[in-house]
């Protein structure tokens, strides 16, 4: 059995023939990028623009192979945002039962969607192809995958604190920044290191560490003591950088069973 995530733009073409070519699909996931009046505003949109509709392209695409036994599911992203692209796809990959061959098909979508997916298969150390025209027919192209071994310098318990911080920041209902301090406490580093099961002392230079290599950010907040000391308590607030998210969605994968 195979899984094959393919990125869609405007054309369904790519994907029925990276079907065909791999043979041995069973389940398509389909990344299709948003169209463009989702994302802009009818005023920065260039007159005149072909507006395609990848979504639309992707229901075709469900009636299609869900005809031929072949199960098919679609997510949305911005095409034109990279960090969304790869750590939806970075999930997308993890999501699936363990023993089942993931290969990604990066040939549709927007530049950005297909290099966000080459790296997620890089990352993550899967196959990935493109679908190339030759002749009078097509082939498939394997790519070849960079080998990922940089990210392993990160400590584990580096790992876990961008692995909680990020299970953390989705539970919020709103983004982050738009967060009161007292909604943010699983962010402190208090917090922080009960969930490490460590002392804060212990967990002040992992934090430090992360934040030097750009991975997190702090700020000062303060949040209310409890009783009765009462008032407010000043804290330090730490979160994920972009390059942090990234990093935090290819180490959710990973088990951390002790520190």
């Amino acid at each position: 059995m195979a899984i094959m995530i393919a990125t869609l733009g405007g054309s369904g073409d790519i994907i029925k023939l990276g079907v065909r070519l791999m043979e041995n699909v069973d389940k398509v996931l389909l990344v299709a990028g948003k169209p463009l009046n989702e994302i802009y505003p009818e005023s920065e949109i260039k007159a005149g623009t072909e507006i395609v509709n990848p979504p639309e392209k992707a229901l075709e695409l469900e009636k299609l192979l869900e005809s031929f036994g072949i199960g098919v599911e679609t997510c949305k992203v911005n095409p034109f945002d990279f960090k969304e692209c790869l750590i939806t796809i970075i999930e997308l990959i993890y999501a699936q039962p363990d023993g089942i061959e993931v290969i990604l098909n990066v040939t549709g979508g927007t530049k950005i969607l297909s290099l966000a997916a080459m790296s997620a298969a890089g990352m993550c150390r899967c196959r990935a192809f493109v679908i190339q025209e030759k002749g009078n027919g097509s082939i498939k192209l394997e790519l070849p995958m960079p080998d990922s071994g940089y990210f392993e310098k990160i400590r584990k318990q580096e790992k876990k604190v961008l692995s909680y911080l990020m299970q953390e920041e989705k539970k919020l209902k709103k983004p982050i920044e738009q967060c009161d301090d007292e909604k943010l406490k699983p962010f402190i580093s208090k917090n922080i290191a009960n969930h490490l099961g460590v002392t804060p002392q212990t967990t002040t230079p992992i934090l430090k560490s992360l934040e030097t290599s750009g991975l997190l950010s702090s700020r000062k907040g303060a949040i209310k003591r409890g009783e009765p000391a009462g008032g407010k308590s000043a804290v330090k607030i730490w979160r994920l950088t972009d390059e942090g998210k990234i990093y935090a969605a290819y180490f959710s994968k990973e088990k951390f069973c002790t520190i």
